[in-house]
């Protein structure tokens, strides 16, 4: 079997905070057996399919597909370029869609291929599902509906979109208005994510987390620039909230230094952005020696999704899953065939070969890309 040509589309949705484009990949081979992958970045995905089809005329065609380590190695070892979240994005969608090929052709999930499966279902949390900014009482309300759904955890913003760096007295006593409100409302036994966006200096994030920690939040995310290392340890040293991070972050190699410094707890690489299946595997096992968590990122479309759980089923350290499936428009649903339902906080493994996904094409054509600013993107 040689990879004879690729097919992106770009396609288009909405939930209450941020209107969303992604980009779908299908590797093509001689045998008539196609790999489904995504390379979603949630802007400048015209870009990113550029740099697909280049890359699978210079690196693929002619190649047989289940080298996807040998590929990989090489698309990222000959360019220069290398790193950022353009590169890594273009490289995570041949990788899932390669793992989806060799799936495939063997006729086995693809987390049999990855040691075969620890769990039989993955634990989810819901977000997506929340006004930002909403009063406190507009958004224990919505918390309460997302308990109704089934969730067990939920994850949200208190801080509003436009706090950097320091915070107002007022702007921080209604995020922890927001926070006490949302606690109260589900109760004791439902996990709160606590997500920050990476806004704040150390100072105002330590002084925010230890108000905070009454709640008892499941984590703490992104309280301050998820580069600089030295300053998410020095938050997880004074906050006694587990600290998670890890959505902006592309390949293994700012995963390891954040690990070895002891700045978190829970590690969030987005299986589309930080290197597909191949790399967040190496991540994982990065942090397992150090007992830390994995998390993955996901604001992507069914291909993303479920390419992370095929990765959580098969992983001894994963936590919870991010899931937004239940928060966009219907069509979310409808483009690929094959999404596991989220039922009293769980979705079931995938069954099919491969990833488990049938691609609908005309639903795809019916919500075609739409050009955003960076505010429409939200958060």
């Amino acid at each position: 079997m040689k990879i004879t040509g690729i097919k992106t589309n770009i396609f288009s949705s909405q939930h209450r905070n941020a209107k969303r484009n992604w980009l779908v990949l299908r590797l093509q081979t001689d045998e008539g057996i196609e790999g489904i992958g995504e390379a979603s970045m949630l802007s400048y995905d015209p870009l990113v399919a550029s740099l697909l089809e280049a890359w699978t005329d210079h690196y693929l065609v002619g190649k047989d597909p289940m080298a996807h380590e040998l590929h990989w190695m090489r698309m990222h070892q000959d360019n220069a370029d290398r790193g950022g979240r353009l590169f890594s994005t273009a490289l995570s969608g041949i990788d899932i869609a390669l793992w989806d090929l060799k799936g495939k052709a063997l006729g086995v999930p693809v987390y049999q291929l990855l040691g075969g499966p620890i769990r039989d279902r993955i634990r989810v949390y819901a977000n997506g599902w929340y006004t930002n900014p909403g009063s406190p009482e507009q958004n224990a309300e919505e918390a309460l509906r997302v308990v109704e759904m089934g969730y067990t955890a939920m994850k949200f913003d208190p801080f509003g979109q436009h706090n950097y760096y320091t915070i107002s007295p007022e702007e921080a006593q209604l995020a922890e208005d927001r926070v006490a409100a949302v606690r109260e409302a589900v109760g004791p036994n439902v996990e709160i994510l606590v997500e920050v966006h990476a806004k704040f200096n150390v100072h105002t994030a330590i002084h925010l987390g230890q108000r905070l920690e009454k709640y008892r939040p499941f984590w703490f995310e992104e309280p301050v620039s998820q580069e600089n290392v030295g300053e998410m340890a020095q938050v997880r040293q004074h906050v006694n909230i587990p600290i998670a991070t890890g959505e902006r972050l592309y390949l293994k190699f700012p995963f390891y230094e954040l690990v070895k410094a002891d700045a978190v707890d829970i590690l969030q690489p987005d299986m589309c952005n930080a290197g597909g299946i191949t790399e967040l595997k190496k991540i994982a096992a990065i942090a397992e020696p150090r007992h830390v968590l994995m998390a993955p990122h996901n604001t992507n479309s069914a291909v993303g999704t479920v390419a992370s759980f095929h990765l959580d089923a098969a992983t001894p350290n994963f936590l919870i899953q991010e899931y937004h499936a239940e928060f966009y428009e219907p069509h979310y649903f409808e483009v690929f065939d094959g999404l596991p339902r989220q039922k009293d906080g769980y979705v079931e493994l995938p069954t099919g070969p491969g990833l488990g996904l049938t691609f609908n094409e005309d639903v795809v054509n019916a919500h075609p890309y739409l050009p955003l600013t960076p505010g429409e993107r939200g958060i």
